[in-house]
């Protein structure tokens, strides 16, 4: 596996990067050539492995073109002193290793699989598992979170049923891509690297018993439409599912990013607080009605 060499770092993401440096981290993916992949954790005060916490774990974004793992440090900083352990993995791109777009959809959905299997240790409630990302990292976690189901009906069985393949409790989306066939997802080069598109394309995946969804976009994101997001939530609703959609009249494509948009981060953070409290996966405490960062 190549690896690329990272030049040309700015300030802001050396610094970010040092920070996640700073925090505990865990190798959840090894290679034969020795290469890995980590995962940094950030939990509540006093938390332990003996804990039985709800949980995050972002995808960032960049498209693959940049890596931005410093993306969702201001959420884990947040949510951690909520009582909710947030991890950011480490996931190859095409900006730093020699890998398809169906590589890099792999690797989320082993993501998934790691923390869902080592929760126990890391005091993690598997079944209050949440995944998250923007952009590209939005479209990795929507795999990881709607992966077909199972047909494994063993008719020799009396009462057995079709077995559903292991789901987050939720999927939480900040601008993320929903249609790999959008112009916006030209970049990815899925359409030239993956040999069935709609095999890992969102708008394809929809279906019935789909965990909830929670949305964020900007309405004036000069990027992304945000039409295609209330299409696709209205969608997830119309077969069944929990949805939920935040369209920020301020936000652009920075959504995400505290430091760029304080006002917007709030209004987005504080809306998905009460929708998780509503769904029963985070407790209710978790969520102030005042300013959620000072």
């Amino acid at each position: 596996m190549t690896s690329f060499s990272d030049s040309g770092e700015n300030e802001e993401l050396s610094a970010g990067r040092k920070l996640l440096k700073e925090r505990p981290s865990f190798v959840w993916k090894r290679f034969a050539d020795g290469a890995e992949l980590r995962v940094w954790m950030f939990a509540p005060p006093g938390h332990t492995a003996s804990a039985f916490m709800p949980a995050v774990m972002f995808f960032h974004g960049g498209m693959w073109a940049v890596d931005f793992g410093e993306e969702f440090i201001s959420w884990a900083l947040h949510l951690s002193s909520r009582g909710i352990v947030c991890l950011i993995p480490e996931y190859r791109t095409h900006a730093c290793y020699d890998v398809s777009a169906n590589d890099i959809i792999q690797d989320g959905i082993d993501a998934w699989r790691w923390i869902h299997h080592n929760a126990n240790g890391l005091g993690i409630d598997q079944y209050s598992i949440t995944l998250a990302g923007a952009d590209a990292g939005g479209l990795m976690a929507l795999n990881a979170a709607m992966q077909p189901m199972l047909q494994t009906r063993r008719w020799w069985k009396i009462g057995s049923k079709d077995e559903l393949p292991i789901q987050p409790a939720c999927v939480a989306i900040f601008r993320g891509l929903l249609d790999v066939h959008a112009p916006e997802a030209r970049l990815l080069n899925i359409k030239t690297e993956v040999t069935n598109p709609d095999s890992i394309n969102p708008c394809a995946l929809l279906r019935r018993y789909l965990p909830p969804l929670f949305c964020a976009h900007g309405l004036v994101d000069p990027l992304q439409d945000y039409a295609m997001r209330e299409w696709f939530c209205e969608e997830w609703r119309s077969l069944g599912n929990e949805a939920e959609l935040v369209l920020c009249p301020g936000g652009d494509h920075t959504l995400t990013q505290f430091s760029v948009n304080p006002t917007v981060f709030e209004l987005i953070l504080l809306a998905w607080e009460n929708f998780m409290a509503e769904q029963g996966i985070w407790p209710a405490s978790a969520v102030e009605e005042s300013a959620l960062m000072s």
